[in-house]
């Protein structure tokens, strides 16, 4: 009997641990993918709820709608460049977050970006967009 539910939590954490990898991988990517095309609708569908938003001097706890407006007013001050990741990982508390390299036609922004599993979606919920000095 013991056995029995050693095995079966055995299958379930080799299901489950790698669907939340993946997860936070496409979110990741479609990060990317967004911020590399200036595309702020894009990029705001993966906030959570409410996400931690610094754009420049703009730095508040935002809904997501109003988060939304913040980068629609960035991007398109600053129209992209590239943007590269440049550091990913993951900490103890089942958080992951990216680092990269925006660069706009006006300057480089460094990224930061902090992803939480939310109803089994890798969600951004903290976001930094801050000058590269």
């Amino acid at each position: 009997m013991i056995n029995r539910r050693i095995l079966v939590v055995l299958l379930l954490s080799i299901f489950v641990i790698p669907l939340s990898a993946q997860s936070f991988d496409d979110a990741i990517k479609q990060m990317k993918t967004a911020i590399s095309a200036g595309n702020y609708s894009v990029l705001s569908d993966l906030f959570s709820e409410s996400v931690d938003l610094t754009v420049r001097d703009t730095d508040g706890i935002y809904s997501k709608t109003q988060a939304k407006g913040v980068l629609k007013a960035f991007f398109e001050n600053d129209k992209p460049k590239s943007f590269q990741i440049k550091h990913n990982g993951s900490s103890n508390d089942g958080t992951v977050y990216a680092i990269g390299l925006f660069v706009s036609i006006k300057g480089s922004y460094r990224v930061y970006a902090l992803f939480k599993e939310m109803a089994g979606k890798a969600k951004i919920v903290q976001l930094q967009i801050e000058e590269e000095l």
